[in-house]
């Protein structure tokens, strides 16, 4: 099956029409002259997607469908009669100055019946990107400090930034820390950081998305500075790997009706105050998480 990757506005209304291929659940031999000429006439699918904000980027099979609202109506390119496709909607936007979302659907359709997606409902496959921001040192001191860092302790920091919380945390007694960060200036950097601070033999600085760690469940402490949408979606993470007794400390940023145990502010010496926030995981926790996802699984 074909289709054009062209946009084309009629009416007010965005049309992709084209002729790249693109990947159907079903795609027919190819047919004779014959049969092409008796083949029925082509169909398009009216599509409605609503995004999480108006200002929001609207990306279907990694073309931009220009738009606005939060609500965008377009209709698909000419499709074959009775074969099934597969389309991937992609919601690109900031909630803030210091955040990108990203949320991906994927829906399978029939040629000529109509899509409805909603992309402003949040989901566990979201990812964020956030600006760089570093904390003060003094304040990186205060949260290990908040962690009660000794030296039992592994200390991750997911969005490690330039690594001064994790190497702050090495250097306040714990016995080994894991730096993750999307942004491979800032791994860079941190490993440099690391290197000067002579912590290469106690701290790994990783290239990564801080929201797919694969050993989280080595770290006794975690430190956060990313956000409260960060925070939301790492939040089920934390509990699902976290042992019992594990330590959360995050910078300025809280985690809904997780209510942190403590909460301090501090004042920094290069100005400013600065609020962190302690939580601990208990068994409580994991068993709230454990009847949230056994009531997810019932409502599929």
């Amino acid at each position: 099956m074909l289709i054009t990757r062209v946009l084309l506005f009629l009416g007010g209304v965005v049309v992709l029409s084209s002729s790249h291929a693109l990947t159907a659940a079903h795609t027919p031999a190819p047919a004779t002259a014959q049969a092409q000429a008796a083949a029925p006439s082509q169909v398009t699918s009216p599509m409605t997607v609503t995004l999480p904000q108006e200002d929001a980027e609207l990306i279907v099979e990694g073309w931009i469908i220009n738009g606005t609202g939060s609500r965008r109506t377009f209709q698909s390119p000419p499709l074959h009669p009775g074969d099934t496709y597969e389309y991937t909607f992609t919601a690109e936007w900031a909630p803030n100055t210091y955040t990108n979302m990203t949320r991906s659907r994927t829906v399978i359709f029939r040629a000529g019946a109509p899509v409805t997606l909603d992309l402003s409902v949040e989901a566990p496959t979201d990812r964020v990107r956030v600006i760089y921001v570093p904390t003060p040192d003094d304040i990186a001191a205060e949260m290990v400090k908040l962690a009660g860092v000794t030296a039992k302790d592994v200390a991750f920091e997911p969005g490690c930034g330039d690594a001064r919380i994790t190497i702050a945390a090495v250097k306040g007694g714990a016995r080994r820390g894991v730096g993750i960060d999307i942004d491979e200036e800032r791994v860079i950097e941190s490993r440099a950081n690391v290197k000067a601070a002579g912590l290469s033999n106690k701290i790994e600085i990783r290239l990564g998305d801080a929201l797919d760690i694969k050993d989280l469940s080595a770290a006794t402490v975690v430190f956060l500075y990313m956000g409260d949408h960060f925070n939301m979606l790492i939040r089920p993470i934390l509990w699902r790997e976290l042992p019992v007794g594990a330590r959360v400390v995050s910078h300025r940023f809280t985690m809904g009706d997780w209510e942190p145990d403590k909460t301090v502010t501090v004042t920094s010496n290069e100005g400013g105050e600065y609020d962190l926030h302690l939580w601990t995981v208990t068994a409580d926790v994991k068993r709230k998480l454990a009847k949230g996802e056994d009531a997810e699984t019932r409502q599929q």
